[in-house]
């Protein structure tokens, strides 16, 4: 026997059981990018520009509401302390401390009397999101206007309870497309300080939103986000250092209502790390503010649009956001964040400029 008639029946054998394996492992996995193929119908730039702008809103969702909690907790630069702190005993200075919000010397003689720390919060954040993306992704530039605000209650000192609501609007103009967007959407939300140093915030937020694209092209879809994250908050005389660690995901079901596309599913899930360091100063008897810095490293571990009688794109990618800001507190119940944010520095396919203000209050 020939090595030749031996190898040929175990040929035989082997495409017979691996294949179809084979076969499906040599089809293209398609992305965003794949405008050009004729994998998909011309709906999946709806697609492609809702993964885009519900990655952007997972950013915002688990931003916000760490300021949100952070706030309802009495952490960061909202309470000024007066001098006169040689009269107050070492449990007493421990005990401000562990609240988390820096001690700033006033040059009052006396000790402000302890008030009634407040149970309600209420806050709203705002978010401005300008998308620049190469012809990769469609070339879907244009503007994100959205928005948070809510109102939680500590149930104990080291627990708060929540409901929020949100809108969403973008507009991204592209290569001979047009994808507009509108949503709605309520969800409750839970603070946990779990340490002196250390706060957990998660959240369940649903969402109606109404997509339209150039031609007839219209879907109304339902989503799911969630977003749990752990930040730290370490202090040394004025100085603040905050890591932070948070995972979020969504899911939308994009039903098409012209029957002109199949329906669409996308889904999106981050893993972000990210760091702040902030200096607080003295403004006033009554004021201060916080001038910081930050980045966040975005792992969107999960991108897939799912389309009827398409491949699955996936397009999972990793991006790195720098962020600086200004923290004021007035008095001791009022706070209010501005936030710059420059985002895509290692992220070919889009460059994202946002602003973003965040005002608390409570009572």
């Amino acid at each position: 026997m020939t090595v030749r008639q031996f190898l040929m029946p175990l040929a035989v054998i082997l495409l017979a059981t691996h294949g179809p394996a084979l076969a499906q492992t040599q089809i293209p996995q398609p992305n965003c990018g794949d405008f050009s193929t004729d994998f998909y119908s011309n709906g999946l730039q709806s697609g492609c520009a809702r993964a885009i702008i519900g990655r952007q809103l997972l950013i915002h969702n688990a931003d916000a509401l760490a300021k949100a909690v952070a706030s309802s907790f009495h952490i960061g630069t909202s309470l000024i302390e007066p001098a006169g702190l040689e009269s107050i005993s070492a449990d007493e200075v421990a005990a401000r401390l562990a609240g988390g919000s820096s001690l700033l010397i006033s040059p009052a003689a006396d000790v402000a009397t302890a008030t009634p720390t407040p149970k309600w919060n209420a806050w709203i954040d705002g978010k401005y999101t300008w998308n620049d993306n190469s012809p990769e992704n469609f070339d879907l530039d244009g503007p994100l206007w959205n928005g948070l605000g809510g109102v939680d209650y500590k149930l104990t000192d080291k627990i708060t309870l929540g409901l929020l609501g949100s809108h969403e609007s973008s507009d991204l103009d592209g290569i001979g497309v047009e994808t507009d967007s509108e949503g709605w959407g309520a969800g409750p939300y839970l603070g946990i300080v779990l340490t002196d140093n250390i706060v957990f915030s998660a959240n369940l937020l649903g969402s109606l939103v109404d997509t339209r694209q150039t031609g007839p092209l219209r879907f109304d879809s339902k989503r799911i986000q969630a977003s749990a994250a752990l930040n730290g908050y370490w202090y040394k005389d004025t100085w603040r250092f905050t890591p932070g660690v948070s995972v979020s995901w969504s899911k939308e079901w994009m039903d098409e209502k012209s029957d002109a596309a199949p329906d669409q599913d996308v889904e999106v899930a981050l893993l972000t790390p990210s760091v702040q360091i902030g200096n607080t100063l003295r403004l006033s008897e009554s004021a201060s503010v916080e001038p910081w810095a930050g980045a966040a490293l975005d792992w969107t571990f999960i991108s897939e649009i799912e389309q009827t009688g398409s491949p699955t794109t996936r397009d999972p990618n990793t991006d790195l956001r720098v962020q600086a800001g200004l923290n004021f507190g007035f008095g001791s119940n009022l706070q209010l964040s501005l936030t710059g944010e420059a985002g895509g520095l290692i992220l070919d396919e889009i460059d994202t400029y946002a602003g973003q203000a965040n005002l608390a209050i409570q009572f």
